[in-house]
């Protein structure tokens, strides 16, 4: 059974929730601070951090919809990435970046209160803001969605108020220096306000909560931000030609803009704007609420945190653990009392995740662009490079002016990579996720007679074939060798179990597919196809290593740099953490494989890809050339002498060849005079390969025939001690 979230919420709602979360944090919490900052000019900084957030709202208007999931940032960078260790910290950072947020808005709706009511505690205010907007959200969106939409209109109609008679009294003299601390003041005050924009993204973690959210969501976000971009800076710009900015500083008043209105409108301008920024505040905290919940109750349906995080009542439909969890973060920020750390801290955290947000979107374009999107960005990729070297500077700028919001910021951060690995890994879950179904043998062969397996990965239709070929080709020579394709059905995240009806069909469906591939080979070796069900296509695979006996894997091969992490993350995942020898395969238009190009160093790196080179030889029939790439011309007569004598140890012909230069240029210049190259797993790591890519990759890209890339498992245990240790270890349990 799936679990779904209640659609309630149409474009009125969706429009209000993002335009009342970014009204709020900035007019009537953080404007002290940022007079303070950047004097007048905070109204510049204001403008400019809209400016800047329009590159990733554009973003978001696109990925919601491809991935018109409950999560919003999150869910997008997961989705795009892989469900990692990336995935995992965006979705950390929003989750508290988001709740922490609501820090500010329940310390403003205090100050607010006592404004107008001076007996009543600000504290005990805040406390009690907290746990009234906890109940409105368990009980649902509805209910929030509407108090939204009451919020932000009047919100909206007493700030017009304030602006167009504000402009009768304002003093231009008191903008004059408009920049008293130079644009650095002003960059600084853009980070942490960026912050305050950050409601266009909390209606996307609502997605599925939303009517229509490829529609609907895309043009509440455009809308929204050039809404409050004129709302905020207006109000900005008034505020300081009203009073002069050193008033309006936290060390003179903790209500800095009720000052602004006490001028205008005297007793009852300054109650109403009070009454204006209870309401923007109760509107700020009501929708990060929802946000953060919905951040973790999509990190728990992908078993990143607890399985209670996910529970949703079956009256209301609401995550009610995870709004419970988020509210006790909630209350420990207000006890916290520091506006300028809490802003900072869920500025940096925004913008990090913001930046993955970016990042995520030109993974999608590259790696689906098949899909249907209703509404796609301009200017691509020229608007997300934009948005993700805006974000990275305001990092920078607030990272230098708050060094304790730093700690806090890394300290969290730290905090979610222990959690990751550490602690998650240690989580019970009702559904594990992998279900592994075995097809019957297409050739008897017992158990005790297996002595080597060949495990080779089917689900990706443009490697499958080639790889089923190599395998079966390699395994029909040796007797006692068993071929085990392995294919994965990936099933939606929010899919709880995997015995579902729809999911066995599924199954069964793959099965014949499966079965058909194999059947069209001449000469079938033992065979023992195998079924995953499964959300994580790499830790499906790494269970069938895991009880296999004595792998070999071969993987398909997906393109090196940026490819490499939009399409081969699984391959290059398991060639470096499979308890298993593993190969990656690139196949040509050539199957057959008669002439083979090995190059050739004579360490115990070679030595042991030479044995796979042996028998990849016989199997074919191959004639096999030795090379060595050498340094000196001095060199070369050594050189061949040592070929020679190597290449005699070879069952199949094979000849020798000796030239100096560059080693990737040389092999790239002679493959076409080949079928298949075979090379050991580059183990350089350098800062060279990091910009450039390994020698292995290049060679894999530039190459003119096959290429097989194989890394001993043995071989990389021998790197270091300490790596020694672990793999053992890690081993011996596999066993």
């Amino acid at each position: 059974m799936k679990q779904k979230l209640d659609r309630t919420l149409g474009m009125y709602s969706a429009l209000m929730i993002s335009i009342g979360t970014m009204i709020g944090s900035a007019i009537f919490v953080l404007a002290g601070t940022s007079y303070q900052t950047a004097g007048p000019g905070a109204s510049l900084a204001i403008f400019l951090a809209g400016i800047a957030a329009v590159f990733t709202g554009l973003s978001f208007a696109e990925l919601v919809t491809v991935v018109p999931k409950a999560g919003g940032g999150y869910v997008y960078v997961k989705e795009a990435t892989g469900n990692n260790i990336i995935g995992f910290i965006c979705g950390w950072g929003f989750w508290l970046g988001y709740a922490m947020s609501c820090g500010l808005f329940a310390l403003g709706f205090g100050n607010f209160v006592n404004y107008i009511f001076p007996f009543i505690p600000k504290m005990a205010t805040a406390y009690l803001l907290v746990v009234y907007v906890a109940l409105t959200n368990i009980k649902g969106t509805k209910s929030s969605g509407n108090l939204q939409n009451v919020i932000t209109t009047v919100l909206v109609a007493l700030l017009a108020i304030y602006v167009i008679v504000g402009i009768f009294h304002m003093d231009i003299e008191n903008q004059k220096p408009f920049t008293p601390f130079g644009m650095s003041g002003v960059f600084n005050a853009m980070g942490f306000l960026y912050m305050t924009y950050i409601g266009y993204g909390l209606i996307t973690t609502a997605s599925e909560e939303v009517i229509e959210p490829e529609k609907t969501i895309p043009k509440a976000i455009l809308i929204s931000i050039a809404a409050v971009i004129l709302i905020k800076t207006s109000v900005f710009f008034i505020g300081s030609g009203i009073l002069p900015w050193e008033q309006l500083v936290p060390s003179v008043t903790s209500t800095p803009m009720i000052d602004t209105a006490v001028q205008i409108g005297g007793a009852v301008g300054g109650y109403l704007f009070a009454f204006a920024g209870i309401l923007a505040t109760l509107s700020s905290i009501n929708t990060a609420v929802m946000a953060s919940s919905r951040t973790s109750f999509a990190m728990a349906r992908d078993q990143r945190l607890p399985g209670l995080f996910k529970t949703i009542n079956r009256t209301t439909k609401t995550p009610v653990f995870s709004i419970v969890a988020t509210s006790v973060i909630v209350i420990i920020a207000v006890s916290i009392k520091d506006l300028e750390h809490i802003s900072t801290v869920t500025s940096i955290f925004s913008l990090t995740g913001y930046s993955l947000v970016n990042v995520a979107l030109i993974i999608f374009r590259q790696k689906k662009p098949e899909l249907q999107r209703k509404f796609r960005v301009p200017f691509y990729p020229v608007t997300q490079v934009l948005g993700i070297g805006v974000n990275l500077f305001l990092i920078y700028q607030l990272a230098i002016s708050d060094f304790v919001a730093l700690a806090i910021a890394v300290s969290v951060i730290a905090a979610g990579v222990l959690y990751y690995y550490l602690i998650m890994p240690k989580l019970k879950y009702a559904a594990k996720g992998i279900s592994i179904v075995d097809i019957p043998e297409i050739k008897e062969h017992k158990k005790e007679e297996r002595a080597n397996e060949i495990i080779i990965p089917v689900s990706n239709p443009n490697t499958a074939d080639g790889l089923l070929h190599f395998g079966m080709k390699l395994a029909a020579m040796e007797n006692n060798t068993t071929v085990v394709p392995v294919k994965v059905n990936v099933f939606p995240d929010n899919l709880l179990t995997i015995s579902d009806y729809d999911v066995m069909m599924q199954t069964m469906g793959t099965q014949d597919e499966v079965i058909r591939k194999l059947k069209k080979y001449d000469k079938i070796p033992y065979v023992r196809p195998v079924l995953i069900n499964s959300r994580d296509a790499f830790h499906a695979i790494m269970s069938v290593v895991k009880r296999e006996n004595n792998p070999l894997v071969i993987m398909g091969w997906h393109g090196s740099g940026l490819a490499k992490y939009m399409h081969g993350n699984i391959t290059y995942k398991m060639l470096q953490e499979a308890p298993a020898d593993v190969g990656i395969l690139k196949v040509n238009q050539k199957k057959e494989f008669k002439k083979i190009l090995f190059p050739y160093g004579g360490g115990r790196y070679s030595k042991m890809t030479a044995k796979v080179v042996n028998r990849i030889a016989k199997a074919y029939d191959a004639h096999i050339t030795l090379l060595n790439v050498v340094d000196r011309e001095e060199d070369i007569q050594e050189t061949e002498e040592f070929l020679r004598s190597s290449a005699a140890k070879f069952d199949q012909p094979a000849k020798i060849m000796v030239c100096s230069g560059a080693l990737v240029e040389k092999v790239v210049e002679v493959s076409k005079k080949y079928d298949l190259i075979v090379m050991g797993a580059s183990l350089d790591w350098g800062i060279q390969e990091m910009i450039t890519g390994k020698r292995t990759d290049r060679i894999m890209e530039q190459a003119g025939c096959s290429v097989l890339i194989i890394k001993s498992y043995d071989l990389f245990l021998q790197r270091s001690k300490v790596r020694g240790v672990l793999h053992r270890t890690r081993r011996a349990i596999h066993q």
